[in-house]
């Protein structure tokens, strides 16, 4: 008789490598770096505590996976807790606490511009060699990010990046992830060295491929760029606002579907001509170090890279199982490389990204093959599981939930993989053969144009996208949905009658705007839109008419609102003045819409915004708004309080705060609820309009300039309001809106509402002389 197999016992059991390790260790060290990095002591503590557990629980079960788990999160944590000590406490970030102005030598970065309240302004982060300042010296690898607007901006604008420079900068605090100070730059930019071999490598190569689809229509010209190195400084506004609607940012940041891409198509072509074996490894190698360098090795790059490992492993490579421990292993690597990516959304997007599409794509790929063509079933499985993953996070950073993005990535699928590959051979080719490039460019764009119409159809559809609540509860809401999903993907799938319907639901969907149940509320009065950082007001002048004051930063959101309310006539539109975030979403007021009139102010009628705003409205007369003037259309009327032309406009320069201050100040009313909108008055304005209008009541009062901290106590106080709404885009550059505004608002006694925290705002009359407040979604 055979001997029989001896038991295995618990112990020795234990000791063997589990599959799930890596994918636990991952997590672990993702974790660890988490709390690392973390200000609060109780959390290092915690971190500590759970190191220390792990090791005993692994030296008492003889287990290497838990002494492996111990030895993890004493590695990282430590790693990370003096990475952040030494950003935190260094001089540097002393010296930003008390405002210092120094001389920095450090190396140029990618930079970028950024449009601000001020005027286009461009942002670089430089790796600090020396700095000088308070008569000591230090010598630094601390990173800064470096501002600069105007002409300086235009001179910090042409330093190649990899430079050497030397600036006097002026520091102060930085709160973002890994950063030891902002740094304004007071000086131009003296260059000490240019860039090495390789900057100026890469520096040829990427402006190569920006010349390659030079001429081509600009949205096109502008996304390859953006598709192949995450370029996206030419891609105008309005084409990154229908990509996010559409649900295809990913595609203009550097990504690991990018590099997905990319592996896949070389070494599918180095499998037709017999790359084999480790030689097809080697040149897999190749491919991703040429990859990262051309991006320039950024903590976003890196991440890319790692998640482009993991996705080919999975699809590509060596099955699901396998992609899990690449994915697993390249996030305890990253981590411990850059501790700060932990707490990167753009890292939990990634990952999860590219865990979904791991673990689930081949399995509903598979499912729907069981009905329909295999090509199919993948081109819907992969955006599929990616964007159910994902979309818990996206909907608490954005508050949305973006309805058309499978459909839209379904649809540029197709067209994603060839302009992505032959935008990187267009970029290598640039150089040596710059005709060869110019070939490709074109074809690449070909391709970009397609996805550009994807996304401006998309974003056009009034159902394009679901509001969704900024809380933790409705973060919890969206997690446990999107579990269930997951769960019952694979069954939903192999049935076609039921996906077929419930595609035809979604397409119905798409034709109408979509709006949280109860919203609008019946009888609205007052809307304050959700249009981000900016300002547009509805006034209701009957069932389909309303009076809009200002349209918001971009035409999208704005146009959703009153598709929302079932606005179609607009008798005026009134302007308070020429900003970016009050006019730029003059298109989407006009779009669908007949507009009558338009009201501007008096002062500066030559401004660059007010000639945008005729060009989106051809023909429309426009009326010159004056003291004392009265505009209406069925219930609602408009009166112009005051118009600042105190301000001169010799001084009006765009974007300044003398614009802001050259604001008109409006009351509205219908329906017996009244309504004060200042613009941006700031304190200068509003101490002045304060001086000339006797009567500044209102039941409602929209806060000046969104809140910021420029207010005047006495004009808050002067309107009396019962409510007080701030229109302000969430996480926004300008910390708006000021704590010690919203104090001073409550403190008047008005209750404030929030469009970042509330999305938008209605007002109702209530019983009595009461007033009903509706917003659409939680606050």
């Amino acid at each position: 008789m055979a001997p029989r197999p001896m038991p295995t016992s618990p112990t020795s059991s234990s000791s063997e490598p589990r599959p799930t390790g890596p994918l636990v260790l991952g997590i672990a060290g993702w974790a660890a770096a988490w709390l690392g990095t973390a200000s609060e002591p109780g959390w290092l503590w915690g971190g500590v505590a759970v190191s220390v557990l792990g090791g005993l629980i692994g030296w008492r079960r003889r287990s290497r996976l838990w002494a492996a788990l111990a030895l993890v999160i004493a590695v990282v944590l430590g790693s990370a807790m003096a990475r952040a000590a030494i950003t935190r406490a260094g001089p540097i970030a002393d010296l930003a606490t008390q405002q210092a102005v120094v001389q920095v030598e450090g190396t140029v970065g990618e930079g970028r511009w950024q449009s601000g309240l001020g005027g286009p302004t461009w942002f670089v982060p430089v790796r600090v060699q020396r700095l000088d300042g308070r008569g000591t010296s230090w010598w630094s690898g601390a990173s800064l990010e470096v501002s600069a607007s105007g002409d300086r901006g235009q001179e910090w604008s042409t330093v190649a990046p990899g430079s050497t420079v030397v600036a006097v900068v002026k520091l102060s605090p930085h709160a973002e992830l890994g950063i030891s100070a902002w740094a304004s730059a007071r000086s131009t930019p003296q260059i000490r060295a240019g860039p090495g071999p390789v900057d100026v490598g890469v520096n040829a190569i990427r402006a190569g491929l920006r010349a390659s689809v030079a001429g081509l229509p600009s949205d096109a010209a502008a996304l390859v760029p953006a598709l192949v190195v995450g370029d996206t400084t030419a891609m105008p506004e309005r084409l990154q606002a229908d990509f996010q609607a559409t649900g295809l940012t990913h595609l203009t940041a550097v990504s690991g579907a990018n590099l997905t891409l990319l592996l896949a198509a070389v070494l599918w072509v180095a499998g037709r001509v017999g790359v084999l074996g480790w030689w097809r490894r080697g040149l897999a190698v190749v491919v991703v170090a040429g990859f990262v360098v051309l991006c320039r090795a950024e903590p976003s790059v890196l991440r890319a890279a790692a998640g482009g490992v993991g996705g080919w492993g999975g699809l590509g490579g060596a099955g699901p199982r396998q992609g899990v421990r690449y994915l697993a292993w390249s996030v305890l690597g990253l981590v411990l490389i850059d501790p700060w990516m932990a707490r990167s959304i753009g890292f939990a997007l990634s990952v999860l990204a590219t865990g979904g599409i791991v673990l689930f794509a081949a399995r509903w790929t598979d499912a729907v093959a069981s009905w329909a063509p295999r090509w199919l079933g993948e081109a819907v499985s992969v955006p599929l599981a990616a964007q159910v993953v994902t979309q818990p996070v996206v909907s608490a950073i954005s508050g949305q939930v973006s309805v058309v993005g499978v459909a839209a990535n379904l649809l540029a699928g197709p067209l994603v993989g060839p302009a992505t590959v032959l935008g990187f051979a267009a970029a290598w080719a640039s150089v040596p053969l710059p005709w060869l490039a110019r070939v490709l460019g074109w074809a690449a764009a070909g391709f970009a144009q397609g996805l550009c119409g994807i996304a401006g159809v998309g974003a056009a559809l009034p159902g394009a996208w679901l509001s969704w609540p900024m809380s933790p509860v409705a973060a919890v809401v969206a997690g446990v949905g999107c579990v269930l999903l997951v769960v019952v993907m694979p069954a939903f799938l192999t049935r076609r009658w039921l996906v077929i319907a419930v595609a035809v639901v979604m397409v119905v969907a798409w034709l109408r705007p979509i709006s949280p149940p109860g919203w609008p509320p019946p009888g609205w009065l007052v809307v304050s839109c959700d249009v981000g950082q900016g300002d547009a007001t509805v006034i209701r002048a009957g069932p389909s008419a309303a009076i809009v004051v200002d349209a918001g930063p971009e035409p999208r959101a704005v146009d959703r609102c009153l598709d929302q309310l079932g606005i179609t006539q607009v008798p005026w539109l009134v302007f308070t003045h020429p900003h970016a975030d009050h006019i730029g979403g003059v298109a989407g007021v006009a779009d669908g819409r007949v507009v009558d009139r338009l009201l501007l102010p008096a002062v500066n009628p030559q401004a660059a915004g007010w000639q945008q705003v005729r060009a989106a409205l051809p023909g429309v007369p426009v009326v010159s708004a004056t003291p004392g003037l009265v505009v209406s259309a069925g219930q609602a009327r408009v009166s112009v309080l005051a118009e600042q032309s105190f301000v001169a406009p010799a001084v009006l320069a765009p974007e300044s705060a003398e614009e802001n201050d050259s604001s008109l100040l409006l009351r509205a009313e219908t329906g017996g609820v009244r309504i004060l909108l200042a613009g941006d008055l700031q304190e200068t304005g509003q101490a002045a309009a304060l001086a000339a209008v006797p009567d500044l009541s209102a039941d409602v009062l929209l806060v000046p300039h969104h809140g910021s901290a420029h207010q005047d106590a006495a004009f808050l106080a002067a309107v009396h309001a019962r409510i007080a709404v701030i229109s302000v885009g969430a996480d926004n550059d300008y910390g708006h809106p000021a704590a010690r505004t919203v104090t001073a608002v409550a403190a008047t006694g008005a209750q404030v509402f929030r469009t970042d925290h509330s999305s938008a705002i209605a007002l109702a009359r209530g019983d009595g002389l009461g007033l009903l407040v509706t917003t659409e979604r939680p606050g």
